[in-house]
């Protein structure tokens, strides 16, 4: 029992978790933000945002209500798979991704349902061996090929943006600059089969075809006794994310507030927030 590493109710518990069959949960109630203006056209598409939860981070002790066998990658992996399947999103952003899992699983699983993705590591795998990087985890965005096409991507490292920004504030850099969370973001050409208004005429659906999206998926540091981290690194995908929609505003021939960008991600704080205020 001891060697459970926990009391031994927690132990035993943790041995009958899920041994009978239990309901799944119920099925989400989606909330409608405003209706479309059937006179315009709308570029309709779903996007679903996931943090799978990297093998490393997935420990006894950190998860003690949740049975060994639940925890085993080989299990989650294929949970994760038949989830994503089942919501059969147009986008999708995922954090911690284990930079092999990517390779070996999400990629060529996800490119057969036919969707084009790219990823990226937290920034510590550039101080790795080859072995060694594999088991980093990182941030990935996938779409349906059909729908968008990829024109650039970006990745926002917080430990290199924060080097810029706090040669006056050595205390700003020793807080942040040990925890190497990433966002990525790919700049999309929306594709004019997304467009489905039907009472669009074929100018309308030229004019919009080949539109630019911005989609991020960023992580957070995890830590809740670093508030004051986590809203700096809040705030520097904000100033980011700016400076990279004014490059495609520029290249489109837009502004950077007629350019669409959908953040999502896992920012590790509550709705109630000041990390999620600072996006109102």
């Amino acid at each position: 029992m001891k060697s459970c590493g926990s009391n031994e109710n927690q132990c035993f518990l943790r041995r009958r978790a899920f041994s009978v069959n239990t309901a799944p949960p119920p099925e989400r109630e989606w909330v409608m933000i405003r209706h479309a203006d059937p006179d315009r056209p709308i570029a309709t598409f779903t996007v679903l945002c996931y943090n799978v939860l990297c093998d490393k981070y997935a420990t006894v002790n950190q998860y003690s209500y949740c049975p060994s066998w639940a925890l085993n990658w080989e299990y989650r992996k294929m949970s994760i798979m038949k989830e994503i399947r089942n919501y059969e999103a147009d986008i999708i952003t995922l954090q911690e991704v284990e930079t092999e899992q990517f390779r070996l699983l999400f990629q060529p699983e996800l490119k057969a349902l036919g969707y084009t993705g790219i990823f990226s590591p937290k920034s510590r795998a550039k101080t790795m061996n080859e072995e060694d990087r594999k088991y980093v985890d990182g941030c990935a965005i996938f779409w349906k090929s059909e729908k968008f096409e990829k024109e650039k991507e970006h990745l926002i490292e917080f430990t290199q943006v924060v080097v810029k920004k706090a040669s006056t504030s050595e205390h700003m850099l020793n807080r942040v600059m040990p925890r190497d969370n990433i966002a990525l973001c790919a700049v999309l050409r929306i594709k004019e089969n997304v467009y489905n208004n039907r009472r669009m005429t074929m100018a309308a659906a030229d004019n919009v075809g080949g539109s630019p999206l911005v989609v991020c998926t960023a992580h957070i540091h995890w830590d809740p006794e670093l508030c004051d981290v986590k809203l700096v690194q809040t705030m520097m995908l904000a100033h980011e994310l700016y400076r990279l929609l004014e490059e495609v505003a520029e290249q489109f021939r837009i502004t950077p507030q007629q350019t669409p960008v959908l953040i999502c991600g896992d920012l590790n704080s509550l709705p109630d927030s000041g990390k999620i205020d600072y996006y109102g």
